[in-house]
């Protein structure tokens, strides 16, 4: 007996609809989408099931609407992405090593490309945002904001739109998932990312991965002490995980 079809809801087939309109007419980020009404009869939809494939679309971030201007193509970003993480998934400790290590991998390994291109004005820049950081450590504030800002300037100069969106959702995932890493009471952060940015102004492809190798290494050992420190906490009778505190460093 042959599998009865289930149809997909009126508004998911107007999505798609929507979607195919977009890309057949060679719109782009920026550009207008016809009025409402038009646009319904252009893809045989009611307005009602437009409207409802509208907002599901400005959810995904394929589209925007600016009030009193209509609808727009919206520039591509994974940022929709990052507000639909399932509840779970922010749990810390869920995913960590995985988002670590797609992370550390796309971020070693783009060394070579950045040594290459030896971008002189942001990597100044990098240095004095690894100053900083080194001077908020010392007052013993935190530095995940520049530290967040360090790590995307470093591939801006690479010009490459997929990497800076990745490089963003890498961040966000692994600041959520890692809000309690053990931040070193000695410091030294700071100097880790200097030392990648010396590395990467000498043009050497190799030192500079070792060195960006060593920051993810430092962070992966500080990772691992939750979990130990979990366990040692849940295998005392009446004693209860801490509190996490919030994030400290993401890397």
């Amino acid at each position: 007996m042959a599998e009865k079809r289930v149809k997909n809801p009126i508004y998911l087939e107007a999505q798609a609809r929507l979607r195919d309109f977009i890309t057949e007419a060679g719109l782009g980020p920026g550009d207008r989408l016809p009025p409402e009404s038009a646009l319904a009869e252009r893809l045989g939809v009611s307005r009602l099931s437009l409207r409802e494939a509208t907002r599901s679309l400005q959810t995904l971030g394929v589209i925007e609407a600016r009030h009193g201007n209509g609808l727009f193509v919206s520039a591509f970003s994974f940022r929709p992405l990052i507000e639909q993480l399932p509840y779970g998934l922010a749990v810390a400790g869920t995913g960590l090593e995985e988002i670590l290590t797609a992370r550390e991998a796309m971020e070693v390994g783009l060394m070579p490309a950045v040594a290459r291109l030896n971008p002189q004005v942001e990597l100044a820049e990098c240095a004095r945002l690894a100053d900083e950081m080194a001077a908020l450590e010392g007052r013993g504030e935190p530095i995940t904001e520049v530290d967040k800002r360090f790590h995307l300037l470093l591939y801006r100069a690479l010009g490459n739109p997929l990497v800076d969106n990745l490089i963003e959702v890498f961040w966000e995932l692994f600041t959520r998932l890692g809000d309690s890493i053990p931040v070193p009471p000695e410091g030294g952060r700071g100097a880790v990312h200097l030392q990648i940015i010396r590395a990467l102004q000498s043009g050497d492809a190799g030192e500079s991965i070792a060195a960006m190798q060593q920051h993810f290494d430092d962070i992966r050992v500080r990772a691992a002490l939750i979990s130990t420190h979990s366990a040692g906490a849940a295998s005392v009778p009446g004693c209860h995980p801490p509190v996490r505190a919030p994030a400290e460093d993401a890397g």
